[in-house]
């Protein structure tokens, strides 16, 4: 499971997602308190869907269609969670966002990379399959 590169980019891509639960995720400038993201129940619904199909992504590796579709759907997922980041930033001018900010499109990008590999993994199984197939028939 850890040998294959694109366990490496969904691994950095979950901790990537856990790391959000642990950090705030703006400094309210007149009152300088903490906002974390589990307070606002919807990033932190997303953040939880998207963190448990980051870590189903991972363990799922016998299964590599299932991974590539839980890959993608975790990209888009990832993404709607960026654009809803980037309208709060936009309309709160009154908070200063941390670096946490861009970490979603950084796990979708980690995300998208590993689903690549994942489909060059399962293409390249298929030929090899296909090649074997082929050479059976060829004996008989």
């Amino acid at each position: 499971m850890i040998q294959r590169i694109q366990t490496l980019f969904l691994l950095a891509a979950t901790g990537l997602l856990v790391a959000m639960f642990f950090v705030p995720m703006c400094y309210v400038d007149s009152e300088g308190s903490k906002i974390f993201y589990h307070e606002y129940m919807p990033l932190f619904s997303l953040l939880m869907v998207s963190a448990i199909l980051s870590i189903i992504n991972i363990f799922s590796y016998k299964n590599r269609l299932r991974q590539i579709r839980t890959c993608n759907l975790n990209s888009i997922i990832l993404l709607g969670f960026q654009i809803y980041i980037a309208v709060l930033v936009i309309t709160r001018t009154e908070m200063r966002f941390s670096v946490t900010a861009v970490f979603p499109a950084v796990a979708a990008i980690l995300t998208f990379i590993g689903m690549r590999y994942v489909a060059r993994d399962e293409a390249m199984v298929r030929a090899s399959s296909s090649l074997r197939d082929y050479n059976r028939k060829k004996r008989r």
